[in-house]
């Protein structure tokens, strides 16, 4: 019949809808937007979740820096339930940064305890950085 599906070898229907649900599915993430710096190190992207799910990556956009500037940035993860954050990268950019640098890239990290994309400003006239992210969640 058509619209039914069913199990190779079992006399069982498959409901689509069913699995559908068990998928991922990537959306863009609602802490995206513009971000104002702090002088101490302040949250940008934090998740964790009930069931596995994937940090799909992210970008934030450093064109607005200038002469003086120093934007830290770091990715932490706990590996864990009840574990404290663990640095897994940090990177800093100093100055106005060259065209083929502006924008960054994070790359995706399975996850399920927490992860947590944090930044701050330890030079200049504190700025407001673009920061776009993504997960997939189910």
């Amino acid at each position: 019949m058509p619209g039914e599906f069913y199990v190779e070898g079992k006399q069982e229907k498959l409901n689509v809808q069913a699995v559908l649900d068990l998928l991922l599915k990537l959306q863009r993430s609602p802490q995206s937007g513009w971000k104002l710096m702090a002088g101490s190190y302040a949250p940008v992207y934090e998740e964790s979740h009930s069931v596995a799910y994937i940090f799909a990556g992210g970008k934030i956009d450093l064109s607005p820096m200038e002469a003086g500037d120093v934007v830290d940035v770091r990715v932490r993860t706990k590996l864990e339930g009840g574990d404290s954050y663990k640095t897994m990268w940090k990177n800093s950019y100093s100055n106005v940064q060259p065209d083929d640098r502006k924008v960054i890239r994070l790359s995706a990290i399975p996850d399920n305890y927490g992860l947590e994309v944090s930044m701050r400003q330890t030079a200049g006239t504190l700025k407001y950085i673009l920061c776009e992210f993504f997960d997939a969640k189910r």
